[in-house]
């Protein structure tokens, strides 16, 4: 049976959830943390196949402390289970190497898949979850400007290359960048660079 440890700081919301997983008779929750302090210990006595984190906790953000925790406890699979339905949030949590990401509001049958997906060694993404980031890459609002900026870097310019060969100032450049970054939910340059290479973006 696969083993889950539910890392969430409302209390009443992991019971609920503990007592779908527990009724299933296809998983079992083995503990429940209230931060992750506590999640990252119990981990280590528990030793579960599978953590549902949320994003927001009192000592931290999860995605944040995705890497970390895979560091440590190569193993374990994490699964970001949270209210946050925001493509850029979700982005990122893959990006950290969540192996999953389902929204609370998704339906019992739903959650269940994905754990057991995830256990089986599968990347699994909620319904609503993927609509939203196929809906967030079909038309990403770029202006010619942050456009041409994009080419400039995929083609390996720094910004203060493309600063002067723009005729721009260097924080103007570094400003048009950081939009654009927001814009396409990428955390970093070299996910901004994959982002216009693989949605064909210049």
């Amino acid at each position: 049976m696969i083993s889950v440890i539910i890392a969430d700081d409302h209390r009443l919301v992991a019971e609920g959830i503990q007592k779908l997983i527990d009724e299933s008779n296809a998983a079992t929750v083995v503990a429940i943390a209230g931060n992750l302090s506590e999640a990252i210990s119990m981990v280590a006595s528990k030793q579960p196949d599978i953590m549902l984190l949320d994003v927001a906790m009192p000592d931290g953000d999860g995605i944040d402390a995705i890497a970390k925790i895979k560091e440590a406890y190569g193993k374990l699979k994490i699964i970001v289970l949270t209210i946050y339905a925001e493509p850029t949030v979700i982005r990122r949590a893959l990006e950290s190497g969540a192996d999953g990401y389902i929204l609370k509001n998704t339906g019992t049958k739903e959650l269940l898949d994905g754990i057991e997906a995830v256990a089986r060694g599968k990347q699994f993404v909620c319904q609503e979850a993927r609509t939203l980031l196929i809906g967030s890459e079909s038309a990403p609002a770029l202006t010619s400007r942050e456009r041409e900026i994009l080419r400039l870097i995929v083609e390996g310019f720094t910004m203060k290359e493309i600063a002067h060969r723009l005729n721009l100032g260097f924080e103007t450049v570094h400003s048009y960048t950081k939009t654009m970054r927001q814009k396409l939910g990428c955390p970093n340059m070299s996910s901004l660079v994959r982002t216009a290479i693989e949605r064909h973006l210049i």
